[in-house]
């Protein structure tokens, strides 16, 4: 191999994977969570890494078109995996944002996105529905509803303009292999979402907490993160994680009882449905 080949591991790396990312539960639970739902040898998820004298120098994950990259050494080889990802077709790179940050000088039309990871342990308070709203868990067959919903939000726009079909296809299959959302209804429309992802069998991440702009303030937000939280914890779940960038939905969450652990990042384009690859 090249200085800048990565090596494809199999079902057979599969533990190997595991103790590599075992002392980050938190910043790797989407590897983690992919890898013991989808394997290594299927079509949605591959894993690559690099080797170095002393073991792996980094990792990088992909599933369907995101990848995730993980090291446990601050100096990895970033050249390297920049290398890797344009030549091939990725949507977002996400990670410990220490990592990523040495990563994303080597793209610069494309833009990275800090947030705040946190935990939450167990349930501390659960926030109720207002009355004139009603909570239903969504089915894979109300994706392309989901994606609607995210085209009339800003913060969402740049990943889902463009890629409308793709997007519902994405959000189809997280809701058939083990995903789940919970969506909160007006009148018969769906006016917020809250989803769960990389779902496994200690954990899960809590992702597309959304609310049309006129209908905030109003405690959707708190009341389907905490409906999707104690359905995860009765279900026997240790811990779940979410990130946020926004001062006001870290106050709710912290009502919830999550705590934050750190920084994530999310490498992104101008518009989502462009490629890394030159």
């Amino acid at each position: 191999m090249g200085n800048h080949d990565l090596r494809k591991l199999t079902d057979f790396d599969r533990e190997q994977v595991f103790a590599y990312i075992q002392e980050e539960p938190e910043m790797n639970l989407f590897i983690f969570g992919d890898v013991e739902r989808f394997g290594l040898e299927g079509d949605k998820v591959e894993v690559f890494v690099k080797d170095g004298p002393d073991g792996w120098d980094f990792l990088l994950l992909r599933y369907l078109e995101s990848y995730l990259l993980y090291s446990r050494r601050d100096g990895y080889d970033a050249a390297c995996a920049a290398d890797f990802l344009t030549r091939r077709a990725v949507n977002i790179v996400s990670g410990k944002s220490i990592l990523l940050e040495k990563l994303l000088p080597f793209f610069p039309d494309r833009t990275g996105q800090k947030t705040y990871m946190a935990r939450l342990n167990g349930m501390q308070s659960m926030f109720p529905a207002p009355d004139d709203f009603s909570l239903r868990r969504l089915k894979p067959d109300d994706a392309a509803e989901l994606v609607r919903l995210y085209l009339q939000i800003e913060e969402f726009q740049s990943t889902y303009a463009g890629r409308e079909k793709k997007a519902a296809e994405e959000l189809k299959i997280n809701l058939s292999t083990g995903g789940r959302c919970w969506g909160a209804f007006q009148n018969g429309r769906l006016v917020a979402a809250a989803s769960s992802s990389a779902e496994n069998s200690r954990s899960a991440m809590i992702i597309g907490v959304a609310t049309l702009p006129d209908l905030r303030r109003r405690g959707l937000a708190g009341s389907l993160v905490s409906k999707l939280c104690g359905e995860l914890f009765s279900e026997g779940k240790q811990f779940v994680c979410l990130f946020y960038d926004n001062p006001l939905a870290g106050r709710i969450y912290r009502k919830i009882g999550f705590r934050e652990l750190g920084e994530y990042m999310m490498i992104k384009g101008k518009r989502e449905k462009q490629s890394l690859a030159k």
